[in-house]
């Protein structure tokens, strides 16, 4: 039992010294040989999980035959049991590795993208893109940039940004409208982040390449750029793209991947993870709609100040009622709920729902994060101390005008890229005027 844990101990014990130090010394190579690869190889690629399976491979091989030969004199039957044991461990760290890499290696871009504007720092630049970098939109000057952009140095410490989009992808709905649009801004070094809420129907946002401005509601712009994939640059997923120069522009913030996910995607990753408990803050009574052919409607009705467990089908509703609210509220709390699934997040239950997270993730998961970037990413975000990250909503009070025709509003592009900068470069300043809130206090 002592070789299966660690080749080598079995044999002390028996008295094989020799033999004893020659399993120690490779069982500790091979340890040592793993963390190396590790480190020479930090970004995931194919390189890096042949090296660990190889080494997975001669990690069994040294229990077994340590078992084997030190138990030379045990039951036959006790030896194999203890080898099937020893193996178990390794197989299924071999399926982690092969399952895990299959799905990322799916749902992860291959190169950095081709479609972030040219920036100086983490803010956008009102020039054309360069003769060298032709794959970046060209246009005139940002609209009423110049006063934001050029008020103040750029961060001294680098952002990554990242958008999140959910669309409404499902029964009864056309095309695939992306509802829920959150820009997040991870600043390296200090466990610090923004979440910036975006209005759904803001109309006449800026975009680029062959589409200079997109009239109707933003939440629409995914489905247009994906059936007229030839007004931009060649991207991953036209319709992402799109949102993210047109977010970008709205915000004079550089967006360097965007992640989506749709409805089914988003139930069946909550309900993988075991749910998510909420403290409501509001009353509120209503369905939406459902996320595949064949399930009751979502329908969510609770209670402000009491805690509530939700899993996925009532989640759903949740982050989607609008019904006892409105858009801005609702934005308010889809980031609630996002920042509650990050914080009650457990490895174990990861572990334990592996395949349908795998399977979830696959099928209903879409980004333009480079594969090799992932953990550095993953490593950022999961710092993130939501006692110094703020949140930004843009409600009423950033509404240029609303068109005569059909209410829609106008974004007051001077405001929001004002206010987008203090969130990131001055948090006291931006909370004590008002316009950003503390994460913590607002869930």
């Amino acid at each position: 039992m002592l070789s299966m844990l660690v080749p080598g101990l079995g044999h002390l014990v028996v008295g094989a010294y020799r033999r004893a130090i020659v399993l120690l010394a490779l069982t500790l190579a091979i340890v040592l040989a793993a963390g190396g690869v590790v480190l020479a190889h930090p970004e995931l690629g194919l390189r890096l999980l042949v090296a660990l399976l190889v080494l997975d491979l001669g990690l069994f091989g040294l229990r077994a035959f340590a078992v084997v030969d030190v138990g030379r004199s045990t039951a036959p039957m006790f030896v194999a049991a203890l080898v099937v044991l020893a193996v178990v461990p390794h197989v299924t760290a071999g399926y982690f590795a092969v399952r895990g890499y299959t799905v990322v290696d799916r749902v992860f871009a291959d190169a950095e993208p081709h479609d972030v504007l040219p920036s100086r720092g983490v803010f956008v630049i009102g020039r054309p893109a360069p003769a060298r970098e032709p794959h970046l939109p060209q246009g005139r000057p940002l609209v009423a940039s110049r006063q934001v952009l050029e008020a103040a140095d750029p961060a001294e410490r680098p952002w990554t940004t990242l958008l999140l989009l959910g669309t409404d992808e499902g029964p009864g709905n056309w095309g695939a409208r992306t509802d829920t649009i959150i820009l997040v801004a991870f600043e390296h070094g200090t466990r610090r982040a923004v979440a910036f809420g975006i209005p759904r129907n803001l109309i006449n946002v800026r975009v680029g390449g062959n589409l200079p401005v997109f009239r109707e509601p933003i939440n629409g712009l995914y489905s247009y750029a994906r059936a007229h994939p030839d007004l931009l640059p060649p991207a991953r997923d036209p319709g992402a793209s799109a949102l993210k120069l047109a977010v970008s522009q709205l915000l004079a913030v550089r967006i360097d991947y965007y992640a989506l996910a749709n409805l089914r995607g988003f139930t069946g990753l909550v309900d993988a993870l075991g749910g998510v408990t909420i403290h409501v803050k509001e009353r509120l009574h209503d369905s939406v709609t459902r996320a595949a052919w064949g399930e009751p409607k979502p329908t969510i009705d609770v209670y402000p100040g009491r805690t509530y467990h939700l899993d996925g089908h009532h989640a759903l509703a949740y982050v989607r009622s609008r019904k006892d609210s409105n858009d801005y509220t609702r934005m308010a709390r889809q980031r609630c709920f996002l920042s509650a699934l990050a914080d009650q997040l457990d490895p174990l239950d990861v572990l334990r729902h592996f395949e349908s997270i795998a399977r979830t993730v696959e099928q209903n998961v879409r980004t333009d994060i480079p594969l090799n970037r992932l953990p550095r990413l993953v490593k950022l975000a999961t710092r993130v101390n939501p006692r110094t990250t703020l949140t930004v909503t843009f409600g009423p009070e950033y509404i240029r005008s609303r068109r005569k025709s059909d209410n829609y509003p106008m974004p007051s592009l001077r405001r929001i890229r004002a206010t987008a900068r203090a969130a990131l470069l001055d948090p006291h300043h931006a909370t004590a005027e008002g316009t950003a809130s503390l994460a913590h206090a607002t869930c």
